[in-house]
């Protein structure tokens, strides 16, 4: 999807969502009080950094009632698609991650750096069908960078509203009905 293409989109979505987003961010002040966001610095495109934004599910290193649920439905990442509007993110791509988690495991996976050549996203393979652990999600994500296609993002764009309706418990339960479909999306089908 063009940069542009992407910008437009996101507004058109930021103004859609504004309902679900306002919705949100009411009960994290009802149930759990301030603040509505988190920030935190991620590497993006060519390792820049940026502040990703989302609301707050946590508190006190514990998940809340209202985090649970919105990490559930995936609404916990429409803030999300201010990063987009910027151009820091992309709607799909490798999950974004701290400066931290890059530095630990690229001593583990030199092989990472290939995650890097675009830009991350609010969706992708590992955010919507879960991980199978380190070595694998690196695999899947530099394999997208490389060889994702109009008709990949379109199958995870699919997946992403079907978690954003179902639920990602639901949704990946679903998928796992399929297993030959779900290796062709993972890239395991060279």
């Amino acid at each position: 999807m063009s940069c542009r293409l992407e910008t437009a989109a996101a507004a058109a979505l930021l103004a859609a969502s504004a309902p679900l987003s306002l919705v949100s961010a009411a009960s994290i002040l009802m149930f759990d009080g301030p603040p509505v966001f988190f920030r935190q610095t991620r590497l993006g495109l060519h390792r820049r950094p940026f502040s990703l934004l989302k609301f707050r599910t946590m508190r006190d290193g514990e998940v809340t009632r209202v985090g649970r649920m919105l990490r559930d439905l995936g609404w916990d990442e429409l803030p999300q698609l201010v990063n987009v509007l910027c151009g820091e993110a992309s709607f799909i791509g490798p999950r974004p991650l701290t400066p931290e988690d890059v530095e630990r495991l690229s001593a583990e996976h030199p092989e990472m750096e290939g995650r890097f050549a675009v830009r991350p996203g609010i969706t992708g393979l590992i955010q919507v069908l879960g991980t199978r652990g380190a070595a694998f999600s690196i695999a899947v994500e530099n394999a997208y960078a490389h060889r994702a296609t109009a008709l990949h993002d379109a199958q995870i764009l699919s997946l992403t509203a079907g978690a954003f309706l179902l639920g990602k418990d639901r949704l990946r339960r679903i998928v796992a009905r399929f297993p030959a479909w779900k290796n062709q999306l993972l890239f395991l089908d060279f």
